[in-house]
């Protein structure tokens, strides 16, 4: 009984776990926020003769800036079109926008001399233009606001919203250099919230023109976290317990209603015939185990059927019968809570006693 007691106390189990899981950090979506986006440029005299070096007029200014959005802006099948106005002309018709076609249409042209600012009419013209497109478009003005000839531009601006509602919005690229110009560009960015206020300096570098895009032409979207579902619980592999000095539980992981012996139950079997083999001379009492599911009565058999699936394997290997009495307690003597799964899966067990 020494050796047992000695054994009992040297057995120590030890389950060590580990799980390691890296996130995988998914790249953002660009999604486009309009359908289509027209350049509109400003030409009239106020913008391409105004006094400043050769180069830094104002038209060049624009130019650079569209030259710049054509660079930072991502192709995502919106269409785009690049037109003039004071006097009006079409660059390039509406085709799917692809990297340099605003850059070759905004930089192929001479401006007119001198030519006075008929800006509420290029509104009017670039009217069926937009007409003619699908979706929500975007018209992208490049202008200092000053106008001197035909119609008022703040009211085309507007009739162009009455017409063509939430598919429309106006964004004012200003060079406004005067307080006639200003409150042009002011009239037509206060008839609809949609615009973004920009003033043509500002957009000069890669991140602005970036930001500008972003706010008018698309967005990224982050993509929705991906659910990692926790990986499944193991399967706990049978394992032997010492409950008391004298006392051995086995905890086989009998399934629901069974009572047979399997593979993944001998190597805990193995160590209980060894514990048996220190001391030959003590004998045992096998007792059988239930949960408290299905009638009572039943559970008295399956436990009395466990117990002798045990005794049976014991003296298959070596284990003499004359040692081992079998009893089956059913569910009488839970030791776990069978409200739960997990309880019940313990108190499907198997002991060993010495008499």
């Amino acid at each position: 009984m020494k050796k047992f007691c000695r054994f009992l106390l040297s057995l120590t189990v030890i389950v060590l776990a580990l799980n390691l899981t890296i996130p995988l950090v998914a790249s953002a979506e660009m999604v486009k926020k309009v359908d289509n986006f027209i350049v509109f440029m400003d030409q009239s005299g106020s913008m391409a003769q105004a006094k400043a070096p050769a180069g830094h007029q104002k038209l060049d200014q624009a130019i650079e800036a569209v030259t710049l959005l054509d660079k930072v802006t991502p192709e995502l099948g919106y269409n785009s079109s690049v037109a003039l106005f004071a006097p009006y002309k079409m660059l390039s018709n509406p085709a799917t926008y692809k990297n340099g076609s605003l850059t070759s249409a905004a930089t192929g042209f001479t401006p007119p001399f001198n030519h006075m600012t008929p800006m509420g009419d290029g509104l009017a013209d670039i009217g069926p233009v937009i007409g003619q497109l699908s979706g929500k478009t975007a018209l992208i003005l490049y202008t200092d606001g000053e106008s001197n000839k035909g119609v008022d531009p703040v009211a085309e601006a507007k009739a162009l919203y009455g017409k063509y509602g939430s598919n429309l919005c106006i964004h004012v690229v200003s060079y406004a250099d005067v307080p006639v110009g200003q409150q042009t560009v002011d009239g037509i960015r206060a008839l609809n919230g949609c615009n973004v206020i920009v003033e043509g300096k500002s957009l000069v570098t890669d991140a602005a023109m970036t930001q500008f895009a972003k706010d008018v032409l698309y967005e990224e979207k982050q993509p929705a976290p991906a659910v990692v579902k926790p990986a499944p619980k193991p399967t706990p592999a049978p394992v032997l317990v010492v409950v008391a000095k004298e006392v051995i539980t086995f905890n086989l992981l009998f399934g629901f209603d069974k009572s047979a012996i399997t593979d993944e139950m001998v190597p805990v079997l193995e160590q209980a015939k060894r514990i048996l083999e220190e001391d030959s001379g003590v004998d045992f009492v096998v007792s059988g185990h239930t949960d408290s599911t299905g009638p009572e009565v039943y559970n008295q058999g399956l436990s009395e059927r466990r117990a002798a699936s045990v005794k049976n394997w014991l003296v298959s290997n070596g284990v003499s019968a004359k040692r081992l009495q079998t009893v089956g307690y059913g569910e009488t003597r839970s030791k776990y809570d069978n409200s739960t799964r997990e309880g019940r899966k313990l108190n499907r067990r198997v002991e060993l006693q010495s008499k």
